[in-house]
């Protein structure tokens, strides 16, 4: 795990039992820290409240901010807000488990919990599937070159045969007439 990863550990064990807040603040090292991740830039803030019980922990995470992503048109990146709010439920047991994406299960000797893998993949979940510019309603500021290369590309793609066969008792149907 990498060291910047380790910012984002919840020492649970000396706290008492009730409700705890924790904030952490994610920028462009978060990301790079995950070799594979489509985001490599951003600003995030990250709220955490712990409600620490005897038996278990249950986190309510919130996240708000911008995240670079590359708009699916013109290929250019651009910042896209991003918002998302879940829960994380840890219990503990005889060994370390995930039993769904939800509930994470620790033994009775540990005393933190890493959570930056939930965060990022929070992140992620709250990405559209379709991303580009102007989609919260704001005018498009997609590369107009990018756009113009693409439609040339489209308008230039090779068209169907038009001069293929046709069944002959398809053509039957054309001489019906609809009222």
């Amino acid at each position: 795990m990498s060291s910047i990863l380790n910012t984002y550990s919840v020492h649970f064990k000396c706290l008492k039992v009730g409700k705890h807040t924790f904030n952490f603040e994610i920028d462009n090292k978060f990301f790079e820290a995950f070799e594979e991740s489509e985001i490599k830039q951003g600003k995030v803030n990250v709220d955490v409240i712990l409600n620490r019980q005897s038996l278990m922990l249950d986190f309510l995470i919130s996240i708000e901010g911008q995240v670079e992503v590359t708009c699916d048109r013109c290929l250019e990146g651009f910042d896209l807000p991003i918002s998302y709010e879940g829960s994380l439920y840890v219990k503990f047991g005889e060994s370390r488990s995930d039993e769904g994406e939800e509930i994470i299960i620790l033994t009775n000797d540990d005393s933190e919990i890493n959570i930056s893998q939930y965060i990022y993949e929070s992140i992620c979940l709250s990405l559209p599937i379709q991303r580009y510019h102007g989609m919260n309603g704001t005018k498009s500021k997609c590369n107009k070159e990018m756009i113009k290369k693409l439609k040339s590309l489209l308008s230039n793609s090779p068209k169907k045969e038009e001069s293929e066969e046709v069944d002959p008792r398809w053509n039957k149907l054309k001489d019906i007439e609809l009222n």
